[in-house]
């Protein structure tokens, strides 16, 4: 997936790499093909890009015109969001600016890249969001026997999310964590 939203944000059509050559994968993904390199002769494996409609993310902050900061482990939710026709971002708060003394692994997505922008304190709960909480690693214990079946889950979603508000989700969070601590 991430060489497919590297492919994607870079507007190629496929993503090309050494994985999956010599495994299984590609006996039941059809979407695996094998490439000739035209420069050395090496077969390679080639994936399709990936370009979402839409892309949702969480990061630290946002300013006021909608640059967005994403500090900490990245994954590639900047290449999802360049990926994707259209994006939503979470952001545990909105700013006036974003701080000039930023880490060194920190991304910012610039506003013309971004689509919306939504303040969700404790939005990446049960993860963990660099600066503002920790991963909740009891939590994702708990979410097994949560979501093994469709009743059980909706059942957590209508007590703790659905029948609540729209800030529901947040004060749970805040909740499952101060527990934690």
């Amino acid at each position: 997936m991430a060489n497919a939203y590297e492919a994607g944000a870079a507007g190629l059509p496929c993503a090309i790499f050494r994985g999956y050559i010599g495994g299984d994968l590609p006996k039941v993904n059809s979407k695996i093909k094998r490439v000739t390199c035209p420069f050395t002769g090496e077969q390679l494996a080639a994936i399709p890009a990936h370009r979402p409609n839409v892309a949702v993310i969480h990061a630290q902050r946002a300013d006021r015109a909608g640059n967005v900061m994403i500090e900490g482990v990245l994954g590639v939710q900047k290449e999802a969001v360049l990926a994707s026709k259209r994006s939503v971002v979470t952001v545990e708060e909105i700013v006036d600016e974003l701080p000039p003394d930023r880490s060194l692994n920190a991304v910012v997505l610039p506003h013309w890249t971004v689509g919306h922008v939504v303040e969700v304190p404790g939005g990446a709960f049960p993860s963990y969001a660099q600066g503002y909480y920790p991963r909740n690693n009891g939590f994702y214990k708990e979410w097994d026997a949560i979501a093994k079946e469709r009743d059980s889950f909706l059942a957590w979603m209508k007590t703790n999310v659905l029948d609540k508000g729209p800030d529901a989700f947040a004060r749970y969070a805040r909740k499952v964590q101060a527990a934690a601590e």
